[in-house]
């Protein structure tokens, strides 16, 4: 700490907190260094993280989670949400991380946009307290926007950062945050949203039927948001695009096994299935779930569909559907 010039690791969520947390710390001649774990189902936008961070002209490292990451969900040490959030342990896991980062580079402290109060779960007092704790940071962790409203960390402690300089922000409204944004001619920042998909109670049912199935792996569980799922039954599940975008994103990112299917004049949702081996059966009701979903959704001609498995596209075969009452999709519907 004994360094003319600081350099500190913050994590920049995409979000309007964290981009002013890092400008406040930039003007005072703070080396900054911006960190985002990038979540494939909400509460933080790995674009909109790169745009600010462009704004105010200091470096993004990008980290991309995996498998260890699920695990954290699987197994909240500190409880959950109203869904499947763990908020308090999510926090502690970025920030080992962060931790992990920043004496890889040599930096003399962490900072976060966290403002005392704003979230019930993971930014209240004592969470702030244990989230420091737990991911081995007690004393090197600043957040600027309420710094004023907690203890002082080392930098502050040792005068090489000016506490008066720092904010007493609390509470969950933004007049704050936006008229900062406005001083530092911050323009482009997202409005709230509905913030981490695992709050949501259709996310964490299919997030819950993933774990039951033991469907557990990140490459899996990160297309999540993507789509209708249908779960078939023990073995399959089906996966229905809501849009051209949702369309192609399903067969970028398929499986080698999964099976792809769709109409010949894709008037309709492109189909993903998972599972191995699937019978005549299973594909008929992929078909009628096409159907059920597509311009042809009104007739009661079954409609030819082509199919073929995601590594061997040349390979195409057909399948007719079974017309499906919506009481049969409700049932397999998650």
């Amino acid at each position: 700490m004994n360094k003319k010039s600081l350099t500190a690791v913050g994590l920049i969520s995409g979000g309007l907190d964290s981009i002013l947390a890092a400008k406040i710390l930039k003007d005072l001649n703070v080396n900054i260094v911006g960190i985002h774990f990038h979540i494939p189902w909400g509460c933080a936008s790995k674009n909109k993280a790169i745009e600010l961070a462009q704004t105010i002209e200091i470096p993004l490292k990008i980290f991309e989670l995996n498998e260890s990451f699920i695990e954290i969900i699987k197994n909240p040490k500190y409880g959950i949400g109203s869904g499947m959030n763990p908020c308090v342990d999510c926090k502690i896991y970025f920030l080992t991380e962060a931790a992990k980062y920043m004496k890889e580079i040599n930096a003399d402290f962490i900072f976060t946009g966290e403002v005392l109060g704003q979230r019930p779960m993971s930014q209240l007092k004592n969470s702030l307290r244990q989230i420091e704790k737990a991911s081995g940071l007690k004393g090197y962790l600043l957040r600027p926007l309420c710094a004023q409203l907690l203890e002082p960390t080392f930098p502050e402690q040792q005068g090489l950062i000016n506490r008066t300089q720092l904010l007493a922000i609390n509470g969950r409204g933004r007049k704050q945050q936006i008229a900062l944004a406005k001083k530092y001619h911050i323009l482009n920042y997202p409005q709230p949203a509905g913030g981490c998909l695992l709050t949501d109670k259709n996310f964490s049912r299919r997030l819950k039927d993933a774990f039951h199935h033991k469907e557990d792996n990140f490459s899996t569980i990160k297309f999540l948001p993507i789509g209708r799922y249908f779960r078939i039954n023990k073995n399959f599940k089906a996966i229905l695009g809501r849009n051209q975008n949702e369309n192609i994103a399903l067969i970028k990112n398929a499986c080698d096994e999964d099976i792809i299917m769709e109409l010949p004049d894709k008037l309709g949702p492109t189909l993903i299935l998972k599972g191995a081996d699937p019978s005549q059966d299973v594909l008929s009701l992929c078909a009628g779930l096409i159907q059920k979903f597509s311009k042809h959704k009104n007739s009661l001609t079954p409609q030819k569909m082509i199919y073929w498995k995601a590594q061997t596209p040349e390979h195409k075969k057909n399948i007719h559907a079974i017309i499906l009452s919506n009481e049969a999709i409700k049932k397999i519907q998650l």
